[in-house]
């Protein structure tokens, strides 16, 4: 059946609506999409006009409607819905706008002809990877051979990359690590991307890995990227051997023009995939496992020492999160879901994109292999089948099926919070703090079995439960079911850790805490979620509220005014001392102004008062890190130093650079002995390798207090400095601003400190009521007057 002319031409304007607005990430600015929609309609127009009979078919229906009298209702209905969508979309478009600006860029953006690092000049049009090309020359007559340059180079760069790289672009290589989530702009690359370095020459990585963020052209930006400048740091045979290790670990070739050298790669990498697609058991763990957990499974490999929590060490048999009762090993589906699912905020990923069930499963009997504490062996075990070192040689390990009952379930209620507190405050409060933030009030330094310092969860932070958080469509369901995990968690406790099970492990004993009292406490702690401030990642704007009266205390009721956004804290990772095992993991900023001054309000949860001489912090500070004062910061460029349009230019988000200088607003929380006081200061920044530039006077001010496991600290500066061409708060305009933390206690000082890559602040405008509604009823009537004008002129036609 034919469609008819006018149909076709909805159904095409139909289509092209919705490829525009879906298919283009980040989406089309609306005033570029109605650009090419009013394109689309004029193109549709021109073709139906052509030809006589297919412009004539397609005014017919429109005609009809026009002109018939039995049309009324159509005619009406079109007369009134076609000046309503047009006063919405103009309303749209001139409405006042808290959207970011749209930061658009080039993914891959070419390379220069040459590259100075090294102190050597390479030529990029001809650069290949020694070690690539070794292997192909040697492959045709020497396999083994090859295979072992090959194997080589891929575990080389295997440590250099869990050494360096994976805390960004993740254990699975796929652009999640567990600091990942603190860079939004660009996301880490995921390699398993068949689209990223699939498609590139290993020349085009070479470039990019040596000269990372900073070495990118114009067109790269904006780019608030955190890859460091690896020259500085790796030789030129690690950056080798971590590209020949990135193609080998997603089971890629590069882009070879080649085609005969181009067909042994890819045999090689064929042969390398069938393998690994049946891969079982220790030999699966020697290639996924080994650079956390170590060749013997006691958490001592390549990436262990720079990561917090540390990987599990498998010899004494103790798993942290299971759900046998008491003192019962973990089960078999305990070991299974941690392996498939992960853990959430550490360097435990989800396997499950990577490893079928079955492999999964064959790893159990490797971990349980590297017990020497005789938690697996069957109690009928002889002598002889343990090795000298105390591990079970055979594998008919038990396995344990008991689970934890979930039984008493107490309702969610205000009066099972209102318990769940009091007992809270009894049992919990001496490690969790009385507001839940994990702020030690006992003065014990904890440790876990294996001998690490730990800290008490910040049960605030639902983000930061290992597997305890369930998501689900459905709100209600969502909260019961993590309320039992919670409830899990306090009969079970966490093995291995100062967490004690709160019901009994022995029969006959009484239980720590009643079954009763454990449901209203799990209520309970579920509940802290609340008073923390939103999730990381909900914006990327911090809007700025207008006051008539400006709070002069962290404390103020009148911060309950401004609107609270929370932004990740990640490690500096990119210049002078790296820092991989932060503690502090958001910030919380609020701002207000008026016609004079604007005002800042970070708040940063951390468990330690640390300002040198503080007697519970000092309690129980890491005998292995000095204790400094506590900071914070937050950064601007200078006036002159970024641009939202036509493009978006911003500085280099960690103290700008030669051409984009920064301003940074500085506090120190001072110490007590000795004696110094807080201070606030001022600090001109031209790159990260430049010496910062501490001015001897300002016209921001900034105080701090710590209660309860959170730092809160105000800012306070006039809207316009006369000071060093800083930065103008005018109402209307974005400007990038970013935040950084020094924990203290954990010897954070100097460059080694945790910070957020560059958001957004905003002073919305007033509205004028008068231009936004009046714009849009205007040109409707103005549409619904020339339609009702068309209307008439048709009927007139129509009986002539």
């Amino acid at each position: 059946m034919r469609i008819p002319a006018l149909l076709q031409a909805v159904l095409v304007i139909v289509i092209a609506y919705l490829i525009l607005d879906n298919a283009f990430p980040p989406v089309l600015p609306l005033t570029l999409l109605i650009q090419y929609m009013l394109i689309t309609v004029v193109g549709v127009l021109l073709y139906f006009s052509f030809d006589d009979d297919r412009w004539a078919e397609f005014l017919s229906p429109i005609q009809a409607v026009l002109r018939n009298d039995n049309q009324w209702l159509l005619r009406g209905f079109f007369l009134v819905a076609i000046p309503v969508l047009v006063g919405w979309v103009t309303f749209q478009m001139v409405k006042p706008s808290l959207d970011s600006p749209i930061e658009l860029r080039q993914v891959h953006p070419a390379p220069p002809s040459s590259l100075n690092v090294f102190n050597k000049k390479y030529d990029l049009t001809k650069l290949e990877n020694p070690i690539r090309a070794e292997v192909i020359e040697k492959y045709p007559t020497d396999k083994d051979g090859a295979m072992q340059v090959y194997n080589d180079g891929v575990l080389a760069g295997r440590d250099v990359y869990y050494q360096n790289c994976f805390y960004c672009h993740g254990d699975l290589l796929d652009g999640t690590g567990h600091f990942a989530d603190g860079f939004t702009n660009p996301l880490p690359i995921n390699f398993q991307d068949v689209g990223t370095i699939a498609q590139l020459q290993e020349a085009f990585l070479f470039w990019r890995i040596s000269t990372g963020g900073p070495g990118l052209p114009k067109e790269g930006t904006p780019w608030n990227s955190a890859m460091p400048v690896w020259h500085e740091y790796l030789n030129e045979d690690d950056i080798w051997n971590v590209i020949t290790f990135l193609y080998d670990y997603v089971g890629q070739v590069p882009r070879i023009w080649d085609q005969k050298q181009s067909k042994i790669a890819s045999a090689i990498k064929d042969d390398l995939v069938s393998k690994r697609a049946t891969m079982m058991g220790k030999e699966l763990y020697d290639l996924r496992c080994t650079v956390c957990h170590g060749d013997q499974g006691m958490a001592d490999g390549v990436a262990a020492e720079r990561m917090y929590p540390k990987p599990r060490d498998f010899t004494l048999g103790l798993f942290k999160y299971k759900t046998t009762p008491g003192s019962l090993p973990a089960s078999d589906d305990d070991l299974f879901n941690t392996i498939k699912h992960g853990l959430m905020a550490t360097g435990m990923p989800g396997w499950s994109s990577l490893l079928s069930d079955e492999q999964i499963k064959s790893l159990i009997p490797v971990l349980k292999g590297f017990d020497i504490a005789s938690t697996w062996p069957p109690e009928d075990a002889d002598d002889d089948a343990f090795d000298d070192d105390g591990r079970y040689t055979k594998d008919d390990f038990i396995s344990i099926t008991e689970r934890e009952p979930f039984e008493g379930a107490v309702d969610y209620t205000p009066e099972s919070l209102t318990r769940g507190k009091e007992v809270f405050d009894k049992a919990c409060k001496e490690c969790h703090g009385a507001t839940g933030r994990g702020n030690i009030t006992s003065g014990k330094r904890l440790e876990d079995d294996w001998g690490f310092r730990i800290w008490p969860r910040d049960l605030t932070k639902a983000w930061t439960y290992r597997v305890s958080e369930v998501a689900d469509a459905d709100p209600v369901k969502a909260r019961s079911q993590t309320i039992q995990r919670i409830y899990e968690r306090l009969s079970i406790g966490i093995t291995g850790t100062p967490m004690p099970a709160h019901r009994a492990v022995e029969e006959g004993n009484k239980d720590p805490i009643s079954l009763d009292d454990r449901w209203h406490v799990a209520n309970y702690v579920y509940s802290l979620r609340k008073t923390a401030g939103p999730l990381p990642g909900e914006s990327n704007v911090l809007s700025a509220s207008k006051v008539t009266s400006l709070p002069t205390d962290v404390n103020s009721e009148l911060w309950d005014q401004a609107k609270p956004v929370t932004f990740r804290l990640v490690p500096n990772i990119i210049k002078g001392e790296r820092h991989f095992t932060p503690l502090s993991d958001a910030v919380t900023v609020r701002s207000v102004y008026n016609k004079d001054k604007i005002v800042f309000l970070l708040e940063v949860d951390d468990r330690t008062d640390s300002r040198p001489g503080e007697e519970v912090s000092e309690g129980i500070q890491d005998g292995n890190l000095t204790m400094y004062p506590d900071a914070l910061a937050v950064q601007f460029p200078k006036q002159d130093a970024y641009e939202t349009s036509p493009v978006v230019v911003k500085p280099l988000y960690r103290h700008g650079d030669k051409k984009h200088e920064t301003t940074i607003w500085y506090w120190n929380a001072g110490s007590i002995e000795p004696e110094k006081k807080s201070m606030s200061v001022l600090i001109d920044a031209n790159g990260p390798d430049q010496k910062l530039k501490f001015r001897e006077s300002g016209d921001m001010s900034a105080a701090g207090s710590w209660t309860h496991g959170q730092w809160k600290v105000m800012f306070t500066r006039p809207r316009i400095s006369n000071d060093g061409n800083d930065v103008i708060f005018d109402e209307g305009q974005f400007i990038p601003i970013s935040f950084a933390n020094w924990d203290g206690s954990n010897g954070e000082v100097g460059s080694k400190h945790t910070l957020t890559t560059w958001y957004w602040l905003v002073l919305p405008p007033e509205t004028n009521w008068t231009k936004v509604a009046g714009i849009p009823l205007g040109i409707a009537l103005f549409i619904f007057l020339a339609g009702l004008m068309l209307v008439k002129s048709q009927r007139k036609l129509a009986k002539e």
